[in-house]
């Protein structure tokens, strides 16, 4: 099944290279590993790249049943060509799958058919499911690719107004904590975002898809996340089978008795 919105209300700046890696290939868009584009030197096949996804999800689900999963129904952010998407519909009784890119979720829907998976073709950073319908939100490989924290943080809001209390969510982002010196720090990243901002206009005009790249503060996501009605957030960082890349994710839960309104 796939619902969408229009896809041209509240866009984000981020939207414009996942469309192109949609239509462009969607496989290494997803897992960006070295030679694996289609006219590469090792060009992901469906078979590896759904296994990768296999591989990836039986690390993620660990550290998440460990903190606590509900498995009754779960919003996957920035689902991709599915390749966790797959998996998630084997553990969870329903699925909604988000994804900006309509070529992504076309090729999701191909290899992805279990009968308890619903896409959604969206656009901003509106969930389109029901407040306090979902018991798990998930996502991977995807706050990083957002213009700015700011727009981080209103997917984690959205998060707490569709997850039932004590539902939990498990967002992997990178992660940083102020140095000594923080405003000249806060300035160097403004800077390297200004060069990421000039070399996407390049490739832009190009036609070459990019990858936008966003940090988060570490301490200052965890507040953020107990001010929307969160509690015991938590930072958990640790290798992935795959490849032994480390993965940083937060979990936290919705808190059983918030009567605060996210909306």
């Amino acid at each position: 099944m796939l619902t969408s919105v229009d896809t041209k209300m509240n866009s984000l700046p981020s939207n414009k290279e996942w469309i192109q890696w949609g239509e462009k290939d969607p496989l290494h868009g997803v897992a960006s590993w070295p030679d694996s584009q289609r006219d590469g030197a090792r060009p992901w096949t469906d078979d590896a790249f759904y296994n990768l996804g296999k591989s990836d999800w039986t690390d993620f689900r660990r550290e998440w049943q460990s903190y606590g999963m509900d498995t009754r129904a779960i919003v996957e952010i920035g689902c991709g060509a599915g390749r966790i998407t797959r998996w998630l519909a084997e553990d969870f009784q329903a699925v909604h799958a988000l994804d900006v890119s309509d070529g992504m979720i076309s090729y999701a829907r191909e290899h992805v058919r279990s009968p308890n998976v619903t896409f959604h073709l969206v656009a901003g950073t509106k969930i389109p499911v029901p407040d306090a319908s979902v018991t798990a939100v998930f996502s991977t490989h995807v706050f990083q690719h957002f213009d700015n924290q700011q727009i981080g943080r209103e997917y984690l809001t959205e998060c707490a107004s569709v997850l039932a209390p004590g539902g939990s969510l498990m967002i992997h982002v990178p992660l940083y904590e102020y140095p000594l010196l923080p405003r000249q720090h806060e300035l160097l990243l403004a800077g390297l975002k200004a060069i990421s901002h000039v070399k996407a206009t390049v490739k832009r005009v190009l036609g070459i898809p990019l990858m936008r790249g966003t940090r988060y503060n570490i301490s200052a996501t965890l507040e953020f996340l107990l001010s929307i009605g969160f509690t015991d957030p938590q930072v958990r960082i640790f290798a992935v089978t795959s490849n032994q890349g480390f993965h940083p994710f937060l979990l936290a839960r919705k808190m059983l008795n918030s009567t605060r309104s996210t909306s």
